[in-house]
């Protein structure tokens, strides 16, 4: 079993798939955190310093890394489904999509989103709106987090997919 969150900066991929992971007796694996693990340095410090080229190069080969592991629960970064190869990764898998409204992802953003912070509702809005399209075209499931702590949320997932 193969589970894949994905979703716009600030759904709660990585805190709901680390508590699903859990619940579920499987692996947990952050791709942002993988990426930063291999940069030796924060997301928001390697689009500083590197750009954001140089990120995704670094997460496409997280996803790489990740594409043959079965019995865990990935959680990717807001861009992943970017990566060229995002297909493969996710082919066999259940993909989940996250999401949440604008004025969610605003009152969730804490810093350290470096193409996200400072934006406007509206702004946010928007890129949220450019996105939606690539997100349900991976999607099996779409969860709304609106409204839902981290631990509803797992839960919710856990009942969509009957385990």
């Amino acid at each position: 079993m193969r589970i894949i969150l994905i979703g716009f900066a600030a759904t709660g991929k990585s805190s709901v798939g680390a508590l699903l992971a859990d619940g579920l007796r499987l692996r947990f694996a952050d791709v942002d955190s993988l990426v930063e693990n291999d940069a030796h340095m924060s997301v928001a410090q390697i689009f500083r310093q590197k750009g954001e080229d140089y990120f995704r190069a670094l997460e496409s080969d997280a996803l790489r890394r990740l594409t043959d592991i079965d019995g865990i629960v990935v959680a990717c970064g807001g861009g992943s489904v970017l990566s060229d190869d995002f297909a493969r990764f996710a082919e066999g898998s259940t993909v989940i999509w996250l999401t949440a409204d604008a004025n969610t992802v605003k009152s969730r953003l804490c810093g350290g989103r470096p193409l996200f912070d400072g934006l406007s509702t509206e702004e946010l809005s928007r890129r949220i709106a450019e996105r939606e399209r690539i997100y349900r075209r991976y999607a099996d499931v779409t969860v709304s987090t609106d409204g839902l702590t981290t631990i509803q949320t797992a839960d919710k997932i856990r009942q969509i997919i009957a385990l």
